[in-house]
């Protein structure tokens, strides 16, 4: 019986290489100038940066989010000169609907009035092109509107 044809071998094909994981198994090649990527710390690199990432999420929206004025005295103590921005309510509990206006005041800096514990009658009567003066240490707030005369409305709270 004659032999089978048997074509001649050929050279392994090179290892692939990754920049974090080293060479993943492809021996010991010395080719070229190395970068050591963390090397036995990628584990504790990859644990650290994961804790990082943990605290950034509990901590930083806390320290991001913006003031919400709320209460009475807190609404009482407040100076307004701006202009209203956004209007929207928050009803995800029917039992507690939260009117919350956003104002932007002259210096460029946002308020956030939340009137949940007020008559909703000053939230209805507003709109976003509309302009808002208010004194410190009063309730009435003069509203200048675009359609009609300005109009001074106060800020009533519930019993």
């Amino acid at each position: 019986m004659s032999q089978a044809y048997n074509p001649p071998r050929r050279a392994p094909r090179k290892k692939l290489k990754m920049p974090l994981f080293g060479n993943m198994g492809s021996g010991n090649s010395n080719q070229g100038e190395k970068i050591d990527w963390g090397g036995k710390n990628f584990t504790k690199l990859v644990f650290i940066v994961g804790i990082l990432g943990l605290l950034a999420q509990m901590f930083l929206p806390n320290l991001w989010a913006e003031k919400m004025y709320d209460t009475q005295s807190e609404l009482l103590d407040l100076d307004l000169d701006g202009s209203i921005r956004k209007k929207y309510t928050d009803a995800t509990n029917p039992n507690d609907v939260h009117y919350i206006l956003v104002v932007k005041q002259k210096d460029g800096t946002r308020r956030k009035l939340d009137l949940h514990i007020a008559d909703p009658v000053f939230f209805d009567q507003v709109a976003v092109p509309q302009r808002l003066k208010k004194a410190s240490s009063s309730l009435d707030v003069l509203v200048t509107r675009f359609s009609k005369p300005d109009t001074t409305l106060t800020i009533k709270f519930k019993p």
